[in-house]
């Protein structure tokens, strides 16, 4: 095993401790672990617009439904102050009535987004800065910041966040993906 896949099988099996403590710090230069569950610990769109927010370069999101307003307000102001933003999306999704409105709005400020057509895209996934990743069930909608249950995780770690984002660019590039 590489130092790589050793980092994140650790990062894996520290999960678990964090439904104690809600955040654990590895090496404080490393590696934070935060999560927040709906209903118990912490607030999921809260967290994830935290990390919008302080996005400063690069932010990549995979994401299986966006219509949270709020969520899509960070998201625009990444933009507008610079940020570079790319877009993956389900494409039954990005047809829905909601979404397709904000998914025109988010393309209006040249934002790229590509759609998986092929199949289901069920990810949830954000990256920022190549040193952020934001994970779990929670799509970026409504129902699921006021009326599912769901979990976010977030993970500060600069190796994680450039290999996942090193995927992520496989992803935007594989030509699978209808713009």
């Amino acid at each position: 095993m590489n130092r790589k896949q050793g980092r994140i099988l650790l990062i894996i099996s520290l999960v678990v401790n964090l439904l104690l403590v809600g955040k654990i710090m590895i090496d404080s230069s490393e590696t934070e672990l935060s999560y927040a569950i709906s209903g118990y610990q912490g607030n999921l769109e809260e967290e994830l617009i935290e990390v919008i927010n302080n996005t400063k370069e690069e932010l990549n999101i995979a994401i299986y439904n966006l219509d949270n307003k709020n969520i899509v307000e960070a998201i625009s102001a990444a933009a507008e102050r610079g940020v570079s933003i790319k877009i993956i999306a389900d494409g039954e999704n990005t047809e829905n009535k909601d979404s397709k409105k904000i998914f025109d709005e988010l393309e209006a400020l040249n934002i790229p987004v590509k759609i998986n057509t092929d199949e289901k895209m069920h990810i949830k996934l954000t990256i920022s800065d190549n040193q952020t990743v934001v994970t779990g069930s929670f799509n970026y909608t409504k129902d699921s910041a006021e009326d599912n249950q769901e979990v976010l995780l977030t993970v500060s770690d600069t190796e994680l966040a450039l290999a996942m984002n090193d995927t992520y660019n496989e992803m935007w590039e594989s030509g699978e993906l209808v713009e």
